[in-house]
C-alpha cells in the first residue's frame, strides 16, 4: 500500500496572537475555567499541528482527533499520545518528547471544567477508572 500524500491542513488555527491570548486564558483556570478549557483545547490543537509539522506552520498535515484520557481518582486529563487521521486511522506520534508537550495543555483539563471539554469530544471507551476521549481536532481550533 502506498503511503497517501497529504496536501491541506486538516484545520485552520489562528493567528500567533491569537494562540498566546490562549495561553493566557489557560492560566486563568482559578478564575475561569471554561475560558481555560477552551483555551487549552484550542492549544492542544496546536500543539497537535507543530507536532506534525514540525512547527512548519504552513505545512499540510492529516490530524482530526487527539485521543484524551480521564482519571477520574485525580480528576485530571492526560494525552496519551494517540491521534486520528480524517480517515479514521488511529496513529502515535514519534517523538519521544511530543506526550510531554501535550500534557502542558491537558493538564488544564479536569473534572471541573469537564463540562466545556467534553463538549469537543467523543467518548471513545469508558470503564471504572478510566474513560477515552476523542478531541474533536477541528471544533478544537476554532476554539
Amino acid at each position: 500500500m502506498t503511503p497517501q500524500q497529504i496536501t491541506a491542513q486538516s484545520y485552520t488555527l489562528p493567528a500567533a496572537l491569537a494562540l498566546a491570548e490562549a495561553g493566557d486564558r489557560a492560566e486563568q483556570y482559578e478564575t475561569d475555567q471554561a475560558g481555560a478549557a477552551r483555551a487549552a483545547c484550542l492549544l492542544l490543537a496546536a500543539t497537535v499541528r507543530d507536532l506534525l509539522t514540525d512547527c512548519d506552520h504552513d505545512a499540510p498535515f492529516d490530524a482530526t482527533g487527539l485521543e484524551l484520557r480521564l482519571n477520574p481518582g485525580p480528576g485530571t486529563v492526560s494525552a496519551t499520545g494517540y491521534y486520528w487521521t480524517a480517515d479514521g486511522e488511529r496513529r502515535e506520534f514519534q517523538g519521544a518528547d511530543d506526550v510531554y508537550h501535550l500534557q502542558g495543555w491537558a493538564h488544564f483539563l479536569t473534572t471541573d471544567n469537564q463540562d466545556t471539554w467534553e463538549q469537543l469530544c467523543a467518548v471513545q471507551d469508558g470503564g471504572t477508572h478510566t474513560t477515552w476521549y476523542r478531541l474533536d481536532l477541528i471544533r478544537a481550533s476554532a476554539s
